[in-house]
């Protein structure tokens, strides 16, 4: 494999959905990122808009999560985390009832200890329930019935943490991939965040078959990687591919960092 890296000015337009959605309703932003001093407290506001004609009722809570070696969330219980912000956290309403086409701002206040000194996180959940009738409610402990669930991320930031860069650290040819539903050439792609700070990015992946010249684009992949993270991305190709090609990987993190490619070349034999 080729690393090389390239000083471009390139934006990084994010694919993550700004606003949640579920039927009849939204609520947005789907990340707060909060920035603040020791011992300040700090107010951003979410806003739930109902635009079905019934009532809807949501019910809060907070987790601590983690992303694992794929990219996939992983949840526990508040403050099990050394990197967690969910003590930090409270909400100017924790049971929330929207009347139909309503539009209602909830405040998130974020405390910041005298000694936060990196960054945290946590996810914030607002879960919509239907109360049941009695004769349900009697049989049913809680009494209520879960219809959606919407998670917020919320970051606090401190000033002046090193942004650092991200890397590619392999780039491997897995082959065949079948799980008895689909059938793909699989590439995977190893990334780390090197810096302190939480990172979005582009994955990007272009084939050249070097008898042919023919070149296949695959469709970008967005990532979202949390400080001194690794983690792999896979990426499927056409499991009709054969002859030698050129694969060119690139990591855009934005305008911002240096634009990260690694070369390789693979042989696809029918």
């Amino acid at each position: 494999m080729k690393l090389l890296t390239v000083i471009l000015t390139l934006s990084l337009v994010l694919s993550i959905a700004s606003t949640s959605k579920g039927q009849g309703f939204s609520i947005s932003p789907s990340r707060i990122f909060f920035t603040g001093n020791p011992g300040e407290t700090i107010m951003q506001s979410v806003i739930f808009s109902n635009t079905s004609s019934n009532t809807l009722s949501f019910i809060s809570r907070l987790q601590d999560w983690v992303r694992d070696s794929k990219g996939n969330k992983v949840y526990s219980e508040i403050n099990t985390h050394p990197a967690s912000n969910a003590k930090w956290i409270s909400l100017s309403e924790n049971n929330i009832v929207l009347l139909p086409g309503e539009k209602k701002q909830i405040i998130i206040s974020l405390h910041i200890p005298a000694d936060a000194d990196k960054l945290t996180h946590s996810m914030l959940f607002f879960t919509q329930v239907k109360e049941q009738n009695r004769e349900q409610a009697k049989k049913v402990a809680i009494g209520v019935t879960v219809l959606m669930e919407v998670g917020i991320q919320i970051y606090y930031t401190p000033r002046g943490l090193n942004p650092g860069e991200m890397e590619i650290l392999a780039f491997e040819d897995r082959g065949i991939y079948n799980n008895g539903q689909k059938m793909a050439r699989r590439i995977e792609l190893q990334i780390h965040n090197k810096g302190a700070v939480n990172k979005d990015a582009f994955v990007r992946l272009e084939l050249t078959n070097k008898e042919t010249g023919e070149e296949i684009k695959i469709e970008p992949q967005t990532i979202a990687m949390l400080p001194e993270a690794t983690q792999w991305v896979t990426i499927d190709l056409p499991p009709n591919l054969k002859g030698k090609f050129l694969a060119v990987a690139m990591l855009d993190a934005g305008s911002t960092y240096d634009l990260k490619i690694a070369e390789k070349e693979i042989i696809y034999r029918p």
